[in-house]
């Protein structure tokens, strides 16, 4: 879940019920745990305490099997998604990508994986440029809408104010 808005958290109940009842349904499977990372980006698995637990577990050997919504929820980031597959692999652990229908037990799955790796990669980049681009206009034709204020001024509603002791440093 790449942002804690409150649709997304619905998705993310959405998908724990699905992945449970799924799991429920096949006797020889035993949910161990779900590893979510809420509100953090895929780009940088570094950042990401949960996948970095998960692979974790899988190195301790209490996972081995991995169902994911998407190679998008796995990462953003191809050359991390990789590394993190081959070194699953090594383990001995598949994954499972629904959207994509990809198991990585056949032999084309790295293929297809690093096309739709690339492809969600970019579909972040594009996102964030498609952001910036938006905060740009809004700037310059005087709206100003977003979480945080600039250093210097204070947001007020929807509205920025000068917050006098900051805004004579940037002065």
């Amino acid at each position: 879940v790449s942002t804690d808005s409150s649709d997304q958290l619905n998705s993310y109940a959405l998908q724990i019920k699905y992945y449970t009842e799924l799991i429920e349904q096949h006797p020889e499977w035993e949910l161990y745990e779900v590893y979510a990372d809420a509100g953090i980006t895929g780009t940088k698995l570094d950042s990401r305490d949960e996948f970095l637990r998960m692979m974790y577990d899988a190195r301790h050997g209490k996972i081995d099997e991995i169902l994911v919504k998407s190679v998008s929820r796995f990462a953003r980031n191809t050359r991390d998604c990789l590394i993190a597959l081959r070194e699953l692999s090594l383990l001995g652990v598949t994954v499972q990508f629904d959207k994509e229908n990809i198991n990585t037990k056949t032999l084309t799955t790295e293929l297809m994986v690093s096309v739709y790796g690339s492809l969600a990669q970019e579909e972040s980049i594009s996102i964030s440029q498609n952001m910036r681009w938006s905060y740009q206009k809004r700037m310059q034709s005087g709206k100003f809408i977003t979480c945080n204020a600039p250093f210097g001024y204070r947001l007020h509603g929807k509205e920025l104010l000068v917050h006098e002791d900051e805004a004579e440093a940037v002065r």
